[in-house]
């Protein structure tokens, strides 16, 4: 007498192909998680947002507005003028305002460059929207006398710390 039973008979061949489909399921779940936030983002872009580099000497702007240069647009990125800057003969050390402009979109970074020789007087870290650099440590005294001078301007968003609009401002530094 033979017995029945009321299974499924499942072939060695159906039983490798099912086998062979998990696996590949299992692999690709795994190769989708690892990949998930790279691909997809994982929803935490506002916790890793850009970090400046603030210059620790910059601080809230309360004195006179430094010459406008812009053209008289109020969007975009304002940048003051600096038609002389007076410095005191022999010191390193020496009180000037580099400042940006309250209501900017973007950090400013500052280097003080004589322009017959290129020579790098100065360059901060960045500057907030209306704060001021109001004393800068040259790399070394000026003798007196009057100096061709560029403050290059560098420009950082405070979204993402891309590159943005600079200026080259000439000036002439008065060392007495």
């Amino acid at each position: 007498m033979e017995k029945q039973t009321g299974g499924v008979t499942i072939s060695k061949r159906a039983l490798i192909i099912i086998l062979i489909i998990i696996l590949l399921l299992i692999c690709g779940g795994v190769i989708v998680g690892v990949n998930w936030s790279s691909w997809f983002g994982d929803g935490s872009s506002a916790s890793q947002s850009y970090s400046p580099d603030l210059d620790p000497n910059a601080g809230e702007w309360s004195g006179s507005q430094v010459s406008d240069s812009s053209d008289g647009e109020t969007e975009g990125i304002k940048i003051p003028g600096y038609p002389s800057i007076t410095l005191p003969a022999g010191e390193e050390t020496v009180s000037v305002a580099l400042l940006n402009p309250e209501g900017n979109p973007c950090y400013f970074t500052f280097t003080l460059v004589l322009k017959d020789t290129n020579e790098v007087l100065y360059t901060s870290k960045q500057v907030p929207p209306g704060q001021a650099i109001t004393s800068i440590t040259m790399s070394r005294a000026l003798e007196a006398g009057e100096y061709d001078a560029v403050i290059q301007i560098t420009t950082a968003s405070l979204e993402d710390g891309s590159a943005m609009n600079g200026a080259n401002v000439e000036a002439t530094l008065i060392v007495e």
